[in-house]
């Protein structure tokens, strides 16, 4: 039952609306306006409000407002709840008119693996819309209204609810033209000869897989090549090693290039780098069944990927002496 004192109860969201735009614009009517009322009408809005708090948002003059103390204090909190109100809204109209799923990865794992597979996401939602954001900057999920993220992270700084889905391992990689014109490469000690190819990764070191690191992760003195070619994205590199153009580092989440044949592996080895692909999903976009749809396809196309992988792995002797655990 309602309190018969009028200030205990909820607030009107008309009064709310007429605060905020005069506030906003420090005019009635501007605000009259905006939201296509009479001057009198909002202020009939903003007078209400005022009476159902207890206190003045405004002082009035001849030709002008200004917000009181309290209206100044009170208008952040109106604006962020009629934000969130009105992002509610937005997303309801949007799932009934257009079911969407939003997706936030990094460009090579764009590019090497999720893009070829979306075809089969299709098939089972053709009429959900697809929006693929392709950025090395960590997304905030529920600031930018994203469902899922997929993002390259050291397994001790994923959050607790990821869900690993690639391990990562480094291997040296050439196209098989080059490994018959080049200067041999028999052993990693052969690498001086060649032209490394890495990423910077946009330069962030913590997720960094670079020659260096890869000899610092196995244990032994690094190979300085002949000369170094460094891109941007790990895709580039694969394009330039697929050329000819040197010897680049293999990583699990492009094994689709390597395990076509169009890049081999001319040295046994391997490693371990304890980072790998992390999946994070939007708590309030997983009541929606098209969410759902792509991470139950998400999640069985990277269980089939990593039995593929492994077994390819296991062929060519790449069985690094450690692995990252899989949630």
């Amino acid at each position: 039952m309602l309190s018969s004192n009028p200030r205990s109860r909820p607030l009107t969201l008309a009064g709310l609306r007429g605060f905020e735009s005069a506030a906003r614009n420090l005019s009635l009517t501007k605000a009259a306006q905006e939201l296509s009322l009479t001057q009198s009408a909002v202020s009939r809005q903003v007078q209400g409000l005022e009476d159902e708090l207890g206190v003045p948002l405004f002082v009035r003059k001849a030709r002008e407002i200004a917000l009181t103390p309290a209206g100044r204090e009170f208008l952040p909190l109106v604006q962020r709840v009629l934000a969130e109100l009105d992002g509610g809204v937005d997303r309801l109209r949007r799932d009934v008119n257009s079911p969407r799923v939003s997706v936030t990865t990094f460009a090579s794992f764009a590019s090497l693996w999720l893009i070829p597979r979306l075809p089969g996401f299709r098939a089972l939602r053709p009429n959900a819309d697809l929006d693929i954001g392709a950025t090395d900057r960590v997304i905030d999920l529920a600031v930018n209204d994203i469902d899922v993220a997929i993002r390259y992270l050291p397994a001790d700084g994923a959050p607790p609810e990821a869900t690993l889905l690639i391990d990562e391992l480094l291997f040296p990689l050439v196209s098989p033209d080059y490994l018959r014109s080049a200067q041999p490469l028999r052993s990693l000690a052969d690498l001086k000869a060649h032209t490394l190819i890495e990423s910077t990764y946009g330069g962030r070191a913590e997720y960094r897989s670079t020659w260096p690191g890869f000899f610092e992760a196995i244990g032994q003195p690094e190979v300085k090549g002949r000369s170094k070619l460094k891109f941007d994205f790990i895709a580039q590199t694969f394009l330039a090693a697929q050329s000819g153009q040197g010897v680049a580092l293999g990583r699990t989440y492009g094994a689709d290039v390597f395990m076509s044949g169009d890049l081999v592996r001319p040295l046994d080895v391997a490693v371990a780098t304890g980072a790998g692909c992390y999946m994070v999903v939007s708590e309030r976009s997983m009541a929606r069944s098209e969410v759902r749809a792509f991470v139950d396809w998400l999640l069985g196309e990277t269980r089939k990927f990593n039995a593929e992988l492994d077994a390819w792995l296991k062929r060519s002797g790449a069985v690094p002496a450690k692995r990252s655990s899989r949630k």
